[in-house]
């Protein structure tokens, strides 16, 4: 059945989704904030999309309306940073009609959370189902506009709406024409299936002395920047968000774990900086040569400050987390917004039920 999908973000991830959708048989039409972008892709009226999925995908129309992208539109899909995803949210609410969708594809930690506080602040009434990915379907870069590049496609991506009683419709609206995405209790077990959290501020961090030399020696972020004393630290990190699902009844598989499972390049116990050596997809990936960048600058405020603020409510000391939150803030306080932070998300004061009570419906 033909959906109409508006694609929020014309970047690595929304040329992406928008391509292959449209390779499907979908409608879909894209919005950016980018003029260029829109004009180059309405110029060529679709894009083609290559490796991993092949293929050519109509586009219905880009635009920089926010109100022409949505009117009509089935399927919202909101594939942006997390950084912008409340000032996008702020655009959107005010064109919202009852019975949308909304997926933010990724949310990092507690996106969902932080568009419905949005749509309270601005007394948003519509029925909308809203939902979040911990991560992005695919590996992706763009060659050029219209021109997408797909390394890789995730085998599966847990997703969960806010509150969960709206589940049933989420699978319903996303999974016929992306079966990839399954759906995992709430939106809390997705929060906590941020790998990004652990393996991007920490590192940065704790290499800041070569990433700030002079002259700046490039060296491979995961192959060179995970040492063992690194990665010793991530897996510290990485107790805590194990500890904190544990308390909200969930069961996490530990980084380890998880890389192991997901690029199969290493033994069972293998420790985690061999991991990082031994994965082939990392071969090339350089570092960054300043700390003003993505690593910290949104997965600090965007991803740890949530998660941190989830461990409050079940009561799990987190001082791994809490040193790594406050090195980044203290370095980088004038670049660093304030985040996804317990105030801010409106849920500094709720007990476990009631938080759980919120996200389940």
């Amino acid at each position: 059945m033909e959906k109409v999908w508006a694609i929020i973000g014309g970047g690595n991830g929304g040329q992406a989704i928008a391509g292959h959708l449209g390779s499907m048989g979908q409608k879909v039409r894209l919005f950016d904030v980018v003029q260029k972008t829109v004009d180059e892709l309405n110029a060529l009226g679709g894009i083609k999309i290559s490796h991993a999925v092949e293929g050519y995908g109509p586009l219905e129309f880009a635009t920089t309306d926010m109100g022409k992208a949505i009117d009509g539109a089935d399927i919202l899909m909101v594939v942006l940073p997390s950084i912008y995803q409340k000032s996008i949210a702020q655009k959107m609410i005010p064109h919202l009609k009852d019975g949308q969708v909304i997926l933010l594809h990724p949310e990092a930690s507690c996106g969902a959370i932080e568009f419905r506080r949005t749509m309270e602040e601005m007394n948003c009434k519509a029925k909308v189902v809203v939902g979040a990915a911990c991560t992005l379907l695919y590996s992706t870069r763009i060659q050029s506009n219209g021109n997408v590049y797909i390394f890789g496609l995730k085998s599966e991506v847990p997703m969960a709406a806010l509150p969960a009683s709206d589940n049933a419709k989420l699978e319903a609206a996303i999974c016929p024409q992306l079966p990839w995405f399954k759906l995992v209790s709430n939106v809390v077990a997705v929060s906590l299936d941020n790998l990004n959290a652990m393996m991007h501020p920490a590192p940065m961090l704790l290499n800041t002395s070569r990433i700030e030399a002079d002259p700046f020696v490039p060296f491979e972020y995961y192959h060179e920047g995970i040492t063992p004393s690194v990665g010793k630290y991530i897996c510290a990190m990485d107790k805590e968000r194990i500890a904190i699902a544990k308390e909200f009844g969930y069961e996490q598989r530990n980084i380890c774990q998880e890389y192991i499972a997901m690029y199969e390049c290493a033994e069972p116990g293998t420790p985690l900086y061999q991991i990082c050596k031994q994965n082939p997809g990392y071969e090339g990936i350089m570092t960054s040569n300043t700390l003003s960048t993505r690593y910290l600058l949104e997965d600090i405020p965007y991803s740890l400050e949530p998660i941190r603020a989830l461990a409050k409510i079940v009561g799990v000391p987190t001082p791994c987390i809490d040193a790594i939150i406050t090195l980044g803030r203290t370095i980088l306080d004038d670049q660093m917004t304030e985040g996804r932070t317990a105030e801010a998300l409106g849920i500094a004061n709720m007990t476990k039920q009631e938080l759980l009570h919120y996200i389940n419906g």
